[in-house]
């Protein structure tokens, strides 16, 4: 009776073990399909890709992100790394960073009257992320 029950446990054990490793390999291949997307973005792309995804809560702005592309990605390269906050919705505090100092800008976005087409306007300001921060209103849900 003994070998028996430590048969029945040993085949539950085994049993859950197999239905956990499809799980992680289907994983796997789910990042792994994700993986040749990322390598086909020039590092300009992942760039833009990285603040609008990371930074931005998924931001779709096209325009936005061309604009990083080519214009804060080429003026990044003097820096160690790059932040975007969103202060409004046509409006972004971008921070570049080396060696422990920060330069802040204002970068914003506006719409030509005559065309309307969008253009960006990308000014140095004394303004720091403690100073959007206390400005910003939080977001509340509809409702409330």
């Amino acid at each position: 009776m003994k070998y028996l029950l430590i048969l029945l446990i040993s085949a539950l054990f085994i049993s859950c073990s197999k239905e956990e490793t499809p799980q992680t390999q289907q994983k796997v291949t789910q990042d792994d399909n994700e993986n040749p997307a990322d390598t086909n973005l020039t590092p300009e792309e992942k760039f833009s890709a990285a603040i609008l995804i990371d930074f931005l809560d998924d931001s779709d702005d096209e325009d936005l992100g061309s604009f990083l592309e080519t214009e804060i990605y080429k003026m990044g390269a003097n820096y160690n790394g790059a932040s975007v906050v969103e202060v409004t919705p046509s409006t972004w505090l971008v921070s570049l960073e080396k060696d422990g100092s920060v330069k802040n800008y204002l970068l914003q976005k506006y719409v030509d009257l005559k065309s309307n087409e969008y253009y960006f306007s990308f000014k140095e300001t004394t303004l720091n992320l403690t100073d959007v921060i206390s400005r910003v209103k939080p977001k509340t849900p509809a409702g409330e």
